[in-house]
């Protein structure tokens, strides 16, 4: 359960089957399929840690060639009303009806100690949104915007077309189709085992982030992993179904002009991730 925690935190992993291809890189070139320009996938990763901006040679090119610059999300569209109403657990479960006494005063205490919060502030929010307080409670934060963020804040300043893949609701859907049990469940896990090996495997993480190893990141968040229900709903929901919409989305916008792709570099290996579709669809994709 901790390591698809991480996930939701960082988007960086990629459960099912893997290709023999190695997937060694965080920036692609698409061409070919009749598109007259070539277009860009870029794995990306929601931290303002410095070490995710020192970019390849050819990156900061390839983007301010593209014409439209692509991300999970427009947020010039997002409706943050709907979004914080959808954060919310229903009226019938609170963190108080999801954990034991004694759970609930670690993770108070945690709360209380190692972040500065007090926990009943986040009494009715889906467990799933609180443990990312605990995971990125150690990310390095020299930049002012993550790394996603910063790339649409320069496409505007560009006047690019900015476009999102997916729609605000599609995203938090995915995220409320975990059970709120097993939700709580990940909360406590995170608490508990940080300390442990948290630190140092947001560390590694992102070591092999700078190095765009996606392979081993693949086998860093799947090891030990035993929780079935789970990885069939991360499997399913948050990755291969998104990952259709994804290129399905994409593909008008390459074949309109130069395009620009940023989406979580979870998104980019596999047999269904972004890569594989764009490639069953004709496109010639490569590692820059």
């Amino acid at each position: 359960m901790k390591k698809h925690l991480i996930y939701f935190t960082i988007l960086l992993s990629q459960i099912g089957g893997c290709a023999q291809e190695k997937y060694n890189s965080l920036f692609w070139e698409i061409s070919g399929n009749g598109l007259t320009d070539h277009s860009y996938l870029y794995g990306t990763m929601h931290t303002q840690d410095e070490r995710a901006f020192q970019f390849k040679e050819g990156v900061m090119d390839a983007f301010n060639h593209a014409e439209i610059y692509a991300m999970e999300l427009n947020m010039d569209s997002v409706d943050q009303s709907a979004l914080l109403s959808k954060l919310i657990m229903d009226s019938t479960h609170s963190l108080k009806t999801l954990l034991t006494a004694d759970e609930y005063a670690v993770v108070s205490d945690f709360f209380r100690d190692s972040l500065g919060q007090a926990l009943f502030m986040f009494e009715k929010m889906q467990p799933l949104f609180t443990t990312q307080m605990v995971a990125l409670r150690d990310l390095e934060a020299q930049q002012t915007d993550a790394l996603d963020i910063y790339f649409f804040k320069e496409a505007k300043k560009q006047k690019k077309q900015t476009i999102g893949l997916e729609k605000t609701m599609e995203q938090i859907d995915a995220f409320s189709a975990v059970p709120y049990k097993l939700q709580a469940k990940g909360l406590v896990d995170a608490v508990a085992d940080y300390g442990k090996e948290g630190e140092l495997e947001m560390d590694v993480m992102m070591k092999y982030y700078v190095e765009g190893n996606l392979d081993k990141l693949l086998e860093m968040t799947t090891k030990n992993e035993d929780d079935e229900e789970m990885a069939k709903i991360f499997n399913d929901i948050f990755l291969v179904k998104r990952n259709y919409n994804m290129a399905d989305r994409a593909e008008p916008y390459i074949k309109k002009g130069s395009t620009f792709i940023a989406v979580g570099a979870a998104h980019l290996p596999g047999k269904e991730g972004v890569i594989g579709l764009l490639r069953k669809k004709g496109y010639k994709v490569i590692a820059k």
